[in-house]
């Protein structure tokens, strides 16, 4: 027979999404977005799936600032018509990758996934896990394709660069 002690547990921590929170934020502020119109109103982090980490950047990072703009961080269903500065797009939304390329094509949106070969499909940066570690990888083609200038410092930081 088992006994509760009436002591609720902490949920356990979502760790992934606490790492990638803080990746994301902080690979914000080493990119600069060369589309004027991006540079007005709030900072758009749009995030498709991955649940754990739009509460992680809700409570994080919600009040802060990227430059001058406020964060505001929005969980979509899909792209629809939604500009972001950033789109993550989580792993169980696999499928509605290929039409978010084609509709980011060209568009100042730096789109982050989290799968092998990512890279070579069109996303810009991508999570991996290399010896039990977050890592992520970057696509220097492909920003440049969206009007994004990455910072010396972030392409140091990368795992991998793909050029």
């Amino acid at each position: 027979m088992l006994c509760s002690t009436g002591l609720q547990r902490e949920p356990e921590k979502d760790t992934t999404a606490i790492v990638q929170a803080s990746y994301i934020y902080n690979i914000a502020k080493l990119v600069e977005w060369k589309d004027p119109a991006m540079r007005s109103n709030n900072f758009i982090i749009g995030i498709i799936g991955g649940s754990n980490l739009y509460q992680e950047l809700i409570k994080k990072y919600a009040t802060k600032t990227i430059g001058k703009q406020q964060v505001e961080v929005r969980k979509l269903l899909d792209l629809s018509d939604e500009k972001c500065h950033i789109l993550f797009v989580g792993k169980d939304n696999l499928t509605l990758l290929p039409s978010i390329y084609k509709r980011l094509a060209g568009q100042p949106t730096l789109l982050i996934t989290e799968y092998p070969d990512a890279l070579e499909d069109g996303s810009i940066v991508n999570f991996t896990v290399v010896d039990n570690t977050l890592k992520f990888e970057l696509g220097l083609a492909e920003a440049k394709k969206h009007r994004l200038e990455v910072g010396a410092t972030l392409k140091q930081l990368a795992h991998n660069v793909l050029e």
